[in-house]
């Protein structure tokens, strides 16, 4: 009888978290949330909880509820803390606030583990000019896109480009007249990182599911991971 209990309870779970992902690629964010909330309160089990606080994070971001979208990332990272992309959400959500020095340490720790992480090396570059560090603005923004064209996928490369661009114009120009270019630039670079996430997720789970005998696990491995 408890398991089966066990059972109904899960399938409750896959169900909510399945309706949230179709919000979510639907923009509605703010039901996604509702929905991922519930999910909390019914998931005591860690593993399940990561997977549902890292969707949440983002929805809360997109929402522009900084301060929900900091409690749960640092929740998050106390599960996962090698996780450089929701780190990443945790840094943008901070520098949104305009707690900037918070969002470069947060980036910065992830460049010490990954130089290559185009997006976050793109959003120091940002942090820099908001603390009025133009050089070290374009100094960063400049490395941010030579990664871009040897490491990024097109949107990646676009992004960077076109930030990198802006910088040198307001630099050349000595006015920031820029902020209002700059700003859809930033939100371009999280939807860019979401959407590589979920790119990669699917190859990585498609993977492992062409593996001998793993046929079975690709759904159940599919709901946990993306």
């Amino acid at each position: 009888m408890n398991a089966d209990k066990s059972s109904n309870h899960h399938e409750i779970i896959k169900e909510i978290m399945e309706d949230s992902h179709r919000l979510i690629e639907q923009r509605d964010y703010e039901r996604a949330a509702q929905d991922l909330q519930r999910c909390l309160l019914l998931e005591p089990g860690l593993e399940r909880r990561a997977s549902i606080l890292n969707d949440l994070g983002y929805a809360c971001l997109r929402l522009g509820w900084f301060e929900e979208a900091i409690r749960v990332c640092a929740e998050y990272l106390k599960l996962r803390p090698t996780d450089n992309d929701v780190r990443f959400y945790l840094a943008r959500a901070y520098a949104s606030m305009k707690w900037t020095d918070e969002a470069i340490k947060e980036l910065r720790t992830i460049l010490r583990s990954d130089p290559t992480d185009i997006l976050a090396r793109h959003d120091l570059a940002l942090c820099y000019r908001g603390k009025g560090w133009l050089k070290e603005s374009l100094e960063e923004m400049r490395k941010a896109y030579a990664y871009a064209v040897t490491y990024g996928n097109p949107e990646e490369n676009e992004v960077v480009k076109t930030s990198l661009k802006h910088i040198e114009e307001e630099i050349e120009s000595g006015d920031d007249d820029s902020k209002e270019i700059i700003s859809p630039l930033v939100l371009l670079a999280l939807v860019t990182k979401r959407s590589r996430l979920k790119a990669e997720s699917y190859q990585r789970i498609k993977a492992k599911s062409e593996m001998p005998g793993c046929q079975i696990l690709y759904q159940a491995q599919l709901f946990q991971e993306i």
